[in-house]
């Protein structure tokens, strides 16, 4: 492993934000760290770099938050900061977990500069629209809206040097959507260590404890797990862990709750800490999600021990069988649900035992370690294919090559370079990098404002400040 490959990771999340994409982008970024020079782009109060004092650091741009949300303010000046740090770090690859804001400043410096550009789809590319932003949007989703985030990822895609797909059905997603440059298959890493030295739930409990992690959403499909629980019979408890999407989902599922008396709690936003202590004493992780590109929270469940019973997704297709649970058919109802839970529940010791075994080692090699080494293999395949690129020299150099003044020579050659195509980086790479980068500028500029104004303020509160004019 090369110890100085120097890696930007961009996240449009502030650290705690954005489930389980936010989760990832952090935590990768912090474990290469250990060993490679690592600065995470990301929003933050303002723009500078910050270091912890691990030593972990993070260049920071202005955003306005919101929930879980972050706008970052991508003015001139912010944008002009950002390739000015960019220009001094120069590093050797960027890695971008989303593919907005943020992220599309930093596939135009690459661009702008031969780096290579890696971007994780952390969401299926044809469904975008369902990760989340159709219950979050306050405007309808229609044919124009899915046509428009088609054709946008589509140009974003074409920018990167290398996608990583989470697993099979990601990789063949990003085929299917019309990607045809690199993609290596990578699935998500987790700190394994944490999660295997949890014990495993006592089966002769009186009270079987079902357990689900994540946002309270509709793609979630929580309300599914309700009625699950009036098909139990008394002695069956559910703990449901995390925040709201939307406020109103939330208050549905309290109701129905309440009205028919069962026995759920709803423990909101817990650490990594709270939810291995809560995994300890689950008998069977329950999971009634409609989509899933590579969920984080079946593989802790699955490496703590639990056994996990879930409707056909993505992540429960891949890691979930007779072995380490169960996994049902999408139009599964929950009756079918609550009786394989039942049966789960009530095996003898020996076999409950042997189940929670098999759930270790059906995630043992995605420990951040294994992960890392993988995905560093795959940073330098691509570096060394770059680097067989033979750059030309233009005309324009070749007089600058004349001047004496060796850091007027550094400035000029500096500005020819970033108005000169790259090697292996086409005229619509270019254009389109470009394209994007000027609507993310524009929509964050506006969106930054737009949320800064409380929400009981009317438009005729806006002040409307005239400037002077100098002299």
């Amino acid at each position: 492993m090369n110890p100085s490959l120097k890696i930007l990771f961009i996240s449009i999340f502030m650290e705690g934000d954005g489930g389980g994409e936010g989760r990832v982008a952090y935590e990768m970024a912090r474990w290469f760290s250990r060993t490679h020079p690592v600065v995470m782009l990301c929003p933050g109060e303002t723009t500078r770099l910050v270091e912890d004092p691990d030593g972990f650091r993070r260049f920071e741009v202005q955003a306005v938050r919101q929930g879980n949300l972050s706008m970052p303010l991508l003015s001139g000046i912010h944008v002009h900061r950002i390739f000015k740090f960019l220009d001094e770090f120069h590093p050797d690859v960027i890695h971008i977990h989303d593919p907005a804001l943020l992220g599309v400043m930093g596939q135009l410096w690459a661009k702008l500069n031969r780096v290579p550009v890696f971007y994780t789809a952390h969401i299926l590319p044809s469904r975008a629209l369902d990760f989340g932003a159709g219950e979050v949007s306050p405007l309808k989703i229609g044919p124009i809206s899915e046509a428009v985030a088609e054709q946008y990822l589509l140009d974003f895609y074409s920018n990167c040097d290398a996608v990583v797909g989470l697993n099979q059905t990601a990789v063949e997603e990003v085929r299917n959507f019309g990607y045809s440059g690199r993609i290596f298959m990578i699935p998500n890493g987790r700190n394994l260590g944490m999660f295997q030295s949890c014990a495993f739930a006592n089966p002769a409990a009186e009270v079987k404890e079902l357990l689900f992690t994540g946002f309270l959403s509709k793609r979630k499909n929580q309300a599914f797990l309700l009625e699950v629980m009036r098909c139990l019979p008394a002695g069956y408890h559910l703990t449901l862990i995390g925040e709201p999407l939307v406020a109103d989902y939330l208050d549905e599922l309290k109701r129905v709750v309440d009205s028919h008396h069962l026995q759920v709690t709803f423990a909101g936003q817990c650490s990594q800490e709270q939810i291995v202590q809560h995994l300890e004493k689950t008998h069977v992780f329950v999971s009634a999600s409609k989509m899933e590109v590579q969920s984080l929270v079946v593989i802790e469940a699955l490496a703590s021990g639990t056994p996990v019973v879930g409707l056909s997704n993505e992540t429960v297709d891949e890691l979930v069988d007779g072995s380490t649970g169960c996994r049902l058919p999408k139009d599964a109802s929950p009756q079918e649900f609550a009786g394989v839970v039942q049966h789960i529940c009530e095996l003898p010791a020996p076999a409950y035992q042997q189940m929670c075994e098999a759930c270790r080692s059906r995630v043992q090699e995605l420990d951040w370690e294994k992960i890392m080494q993988r995905t560093v293999e795959c940073y330098q395949g691509v570096l060394t294919e770059m680097s067989g690129i033979e750059t030309e020299t233009t005309p324009l150099m070749e007089l600058v090559a004349g001047i004496h003044d060796e850091r007027l020579r550094d400035e000029i050659n500096g500005i020819i370079s970033r108005l000169t195509l790259q090697p292996g980086v086409t005229p619509v790479q270019q254009a389109t990098a470009i394209w994007l980068a000027w609507l993310n500028m524009t929509a964050s500029v506006a969106g930054y404002y737009w949320l800064k104004i409380p929400a009981s303020t009317s438009l005729r509160e806006i002040p409307y400040r005239r400037r002077r004019k100098k002299g």
